[in-house]
């Protein structure tokens, strides 16, 4: 028997999900990776060969990632797949959602399977397939698409029609995140005060429909700390409260309330110093 030659994957990261039920927010961000890093990051840094990333470009400085325009934004993520195809050129291509755990280990034993077949993916905790997680020929991935460029159809459908070598993964890998639930227990399994802090601040910003990246929240951090100890406690939030209060009224930009975060940090220190 002929040796089989070990493969090279490239790979294409579908990023281009609206996340509605997460309030639109941004899930390929969210600090949930295993090293407490953006899925995203921890994803691509899993994936072999170049990385074709699908979707909006976000600010991640990876340098084997390859940004790419979605060319049928909002016809799923087959779609996606389909807008990176005709950048690779390996026999494999490794496929991958971007908001999902993901391991070097895991994608090293799915490209494995793969070799000499049509296709390998992770088997998911209900013991499907998970065609986002998985391995194929990229002729065959490709014969697949064609008919319809991959809009509105199912991965799974399509990736059923190929003989897919089942890789079990780990508890905790290929965990996707759909819902608030998911993404809070994830949270409180976390050993981070600081993990769990974001994911908060994430839900916070999603029901308040404002972006969270914009709060300074070490700088809010501290000013609650001050006034907690300088003043009493209850004045904490309700200083915090106020400032919030007031930025929005006044349409404040980020740097105006830093400068007001820096008066009212003054305003404990001299309300600490009266006798």
């Amino acid at each position: 028997m002929q040796d089989l030659i070990e493969i090279r994957p490239d790979s294409i990261v579908v990023a281009g999900g609206n996340a509605m039920r997460l309030g639109g927010i941004d899930k390929a961000m969210l600090p949930l990776g295993e090293t407490g890093a953006a899925l995203l990051s921890d994803v691509v840094n899993a994936c072999p060969g170049r990385v074709f990333v699908l979707g909006p470009q976000r600010n991640l400085e990876l340098a084997q990632i390859i940004w790419l325009p979605d060319l049928n934004p909002g016809s799923g993520p087959a779609a996606g797949i389909w807008s990176g195809l005709a950048h690779v050129d390996t026999e494999y291509v490794f496929i991958s959602a971007a908001d999902q755990t993901l391991s070097k280990e895991t994608v090293n034993a799915i490209v494995a399977a793969a070799q000499g077949q049509e296709g390998a993916w992770a088997i998911r905790s209900d013991g499907a397939g998970q065609p986002l997680c998985a391995c194929v020929r990229l002729d065959r991935l490709r014969e697949l698409l064609a008919p319809t460029q991959g809009i509105n159809q199912s991965p799974l459908r399509l990736l059923s029609n190929l003989q897919m070598v089942g890789v079990s993964v780990k508890p905790g890998q290929v965990v996707d995140f759909d819902t608030w639930n998911d993404v809070a227990k994830a949270a409180k399994e976390s050993k981070s005060m600081d993990q769990i802090t974001q994911m908060w601040l994430a839900r916070v910003a999603a029901i308040l429909e404002v972006d969270q990246h914009e709060v300074p929240v070490a700088e809010l951090l501290d000013l609650t700390r001050e006034v907690a100890h300088g003043v009493e406690r209850k004045s904490a939030p309700l200083t915090t409260f106020l400032l919030g209060y007031a930025a929005g009224a006044k349409s404040l930009k980020a740097d105006e309330i830093s400068n007001l975060i820096t008066v009212l940090t003054n305003a404990v220190t001299e309300w600490e110093t009266v006798d």
